[in-house]
C-alpha cells in the first residue's frame, strides 16, 4: 500500500468527521474557552460561516478568528477534490493560535457546499464526479473570490490584515489556489484604491498538475506569483512526490529567471512518509510545525511591507 492515495469512498470514510465534528470537538471548546478576549469579543470566536455566490451557491466555511486583529496574517485554505475543510482542523487550530485569522471554505459540490437549487426550484446535490472543468473555474471565480470577500469585509471591520494573505492548497486545492491568486495579483490599485495583489505566500502541500482539465501551468509562469515566497510539501514515498519535484523544479528555474540569477524564497519539504493530502498533514512527524513557521515566518500583518488598508 506504499503511496496509496485514498479516493472517493476510502476519502469518504476517512473525513467522515466532517461539519459536525469541527463544531462540535473538544478542540474547539478548548480553543474558545482558552481565548479570554473572545469572552469580550464574541467575533473573536471561531464559528461557520456561509457564503453566497453571485450564481447562487451557498458555501460553508469554517473561520478562525485571531486576537491580533489587525496586526493578524490571513489564511485561506483550499482542500483538495473530493475533500473538505473539516480534516485540517490540527492545522487550521495550529495556525490559529501562531496567531493567524483562518478561513477554511468546502468549495461547492464539497463537504457542506453540495446543496443548490436547480432550475426548477428543487434542491439538488452536485456530484464531484460529474463535475467539469467549467464547475472548477466557478470555484476560482465565484467561490474563493467571495472567500475573500468575506475577509475584505473582517479587514474593514479591522479583524485580520487581508494585505498579509497566505493561499494554502493541498491536492487539486494547489491548482485552484494559485490560478485564484493570480487572477488576485491580475486587479492593480487605482490609486489610493487597492483591490487585489493581497496573496503574500503560497503554500502547496501534495500537489497536483490539473483538476478537471483545468492546469495549474499558467499559474507556475505568472510573474507575479513567482516573487512570491512558496512552500511545496509532500510525501518522499507518495504518488505526489514526483510531481512535487517536478513543480519544485520548474519554479526553481523560473524563479531564477525572474530573480536575475537568484532563487529565493523556494522551501522544498519531502517529508519521509507515503502519505499525502490530509494524511500527511496530520499524521507525517513536522508538517504542521514546518508549515506554520514558513507561513509566520514569511508573512507578518504587523510588517510594515504589509500595512493594512482599509478596502471599497
Amino acid at each position: 500500500m506504499t503511496g496509496m492515495k485514498l479516493k472517493a469512498p476510502y476519502r469518504l470514510l476517512a473525513f467522515s468527521c466532517g461539519l459536525l465534528f469541527l463544531l462540535n470537538s473538544p478542540g474547539m471548546e478548548v480553543l474558545g474557552q482558552g481565548n479570554k478576549k473572545g469572552k469580550e469579543d464574541p467575533r473573536l470566536e471561531p464559528r461557520p460561516v456561509t457564503l453566497q455566490t453571485k450564481d447562487g451557491m451557498e458555501i460553508r466555511a469554517f473561520y478562525f478568528p485571531s486576537d491580533q486583529k489587525k496586526a493578524a496574517t490571513t489564511v485561506l485554505l483550499v482542500h483538495e477534490w473530493e475533500g473538505q475543510a473539516s480534516p485540517y482542523y490540527k492545522l487550521v487550530t495550529a495556525l490559529n493560535k501562531a496567531g493567524c485569522a483562518v478561513l477554511a471554505p468546502d468549495y461547492r459540490g464539497h463537504g457542506g457546499s453540495k446543496e443548490y437549487v436547480n432550475l426548477r426550484g428543487d434542491k439538488a446535490e452536485l456530484d464531484p464526479s460529474k463535475m467539469s472543468r467549467k464547475d472548477a473555474e466557478a470555484i476560482v471565480a465565484m467561490d474563493l473570490e467571495k472567500a475573500k470577500g468575506f475577509l475584505k469585509d473582517e479587514n474593514n471591520d479591522g479583524y485580520l490584515n487581508l494585505n498579509a494573505l497566505v493561499v494554502i492548497g493541498i491536492g487539486e486545492g494547489c491548482v485552484l489556489g494559485n490560478l485564484w491568486a493570480a487572477r488576485d495579483w491580475g486587479f492593480p490599485s487605482l490609486g489610493s484604491v487597492k483591490q487585489g495583489q493581497d496573496v503574500k505566500a503560497i503554500v502547496m502541500i501534495s500537489p497536483e498538475k490539473q483538476v478537471k482539465g483545468l492546469p495549474i501551468e499558467p499559474a507556475l509562469n505568472d510573474n507575479n506569483l513567482l516573487l512570491l515566497p512558496t512552500l511545496i510539501m509532500a510525501g518522499a514515498g507518495s504518488l505526489e512526490a514526483g510531481e512535487a519535484r517536478r513543480m519544485a523544479s520548474r519554479l526553481e528555474a523560473r524563479k531564477k529567471r525572474v530573480g536575475r540569477g537568484e532563487v529565493t524564497g523556494l522551501s522544498i519539504q519531502m517529508l519521509e512518509s507515503d502519505l499525502a493530502e490530509a494524511a500527511l498533514v496530520n499524521d507525517a512527524r513536522g508538517a504542521i510545525p514546518a508549515i506554520v513557521t514558513f507561513v509566520t515566518t514569511e508573512v507578518k500583518g504587523s510588517d510594515p511591507k504589509n500595512p493594512w488598508v482599509e478596502r471599497n
